[in-house]
């Protein structure tokens, strides 16, 4: 008489490999992207731009927005669900609402690190003439002072949870711990020259008013990063994440497939995506309809009878 099969001898393995074809549409090199990104950049703040110009600017270039690999506080070398960033995300709960303008939402092994970035117009100044900080200055900072009291009311901490942990029931009880960044002003302004006697003095008593959680820079110091290129940017509407923009160097591969299910179409947000060839977008939506048809086939994947395994690297 035959023994029964083993549970794991039932299933037959499969290995999802990304796509190499070498002739497929490519995104722009890297050093490219960033040397171009970084030229815009300084020319859009050298035409002394409004907020709103640097927050869009910011938006089509997330890989320019810092918090989203572990580079602020104490954690998040895990990166953001989908390496996705937060354009002007709404904290909702007790007490009054808040916006900040961008959002990373990372992870570490026992963490849950929310990196909340306020930007100003870069033209604002830290320090007036005779040394004392700018009302500007401690009007912005104090929006960092709001952000911390919301998430420290009873209430918002689950709130937070179930509206931005999108992805990943296992991280949702690991402890949250909030950083807090403002991007303020220009780097010239604590340089000879700058309109203060004591520059550098002025810098440390800048860098001395940060508290722990609190990170300061000025706009001269973002750009492009590489561990962030394969990032977006996100809207959380009332009907749940909704991709705003694609990094231009933005790639998919075999790890998108749940969050491609839950993001729906991309060609909205492939459409605003900057630095983007038409055949490059076009391929880009055929293959996160390839991992999202992926996806709902590995769910199915045990009532089929098949083990999958998924290969990395980025197409």
């Amino acid at each position: 008489m035959d023994e029964p099969q083993s549970s794991q001898s039932m299933f037959r393995e499969t290995v999802v490999v990304p796509d190499t074809d070498p002739s497929r549409p490519m995104a722009m090199p890297w050093e490219q992207y960033s040397d171009t990104a970084l030229a815009e950049w300084y020319a859009l703040l050298s035409r002394d731009p409004e907020e709103v110009d640097v927050q869009s600017f910011l938006e089509l270039h997330p890989a320019m927005i810092p918090g989203g690999s572990g580079d602020i506080g104490p954690g998040g070398h895990h990166g953001s669900d989908m390496g996705a960033v937060f354009r002007r995300p709404k904290l909702i709960g007790g007490g009054r609402a808040f916006e900040p303008d961008f959002m990373w939402v990372t992870r570490s092994s026992g963490l849950i690190t929310p990196i909340l970035i306020e930007i100003e117009k870069p033209s604002k100044r830290w320090f007036r003439k005779d040394g004392r900080p700018t009302g500007e200055f401690t009007e912005a900072r104090d929006q960092l002072n709001d952000w911390r009291s919301w998430f420290a009311r009873e209430g918002n901490l689950a709130l937070f949870r179930e509206t931005f942990l999108f992805l990943g029931e296992k991280y949702r009880n690991r402890p949250i711990e909030p950083q807090y960044v403002l991007i303020y002003g220009r780097e010239s302004e604590f340089k000879r020259g700058g309109g203060h006697a004591n520059p550098d003095e002025l810098r440390y008593k800048r860098d001395q008013q940060r508290s722990r959680d609190e990170s300061f820079m000025t706009f001269d110091a973002l750009r492009p990063r590489y561990d962030h290129s394969i990032s977006m940017t996100l809207s959380m509407t009332s009907r749940g994440p909704e991709i705003h923009a694609f990094s231009p160097v933005y790639g998919t591969g075999t790890h998108i497939g749940e969050g491609a299910l839950l993001l729906g179409d991309p060609q909205a947000g492939l459409a605003r995506s900057a630095m983007m060839s038409d055949e490059r977008r076009k391929y880009l939506a055929q293959r996160w309809e390839h991992w999202q048809s992926r996806e709902r086939h590995r769910i199915d994947a045990p009532a089929r009878g098949y083990l999958r395994a998924r290969r990395p690297g980025i197409e």
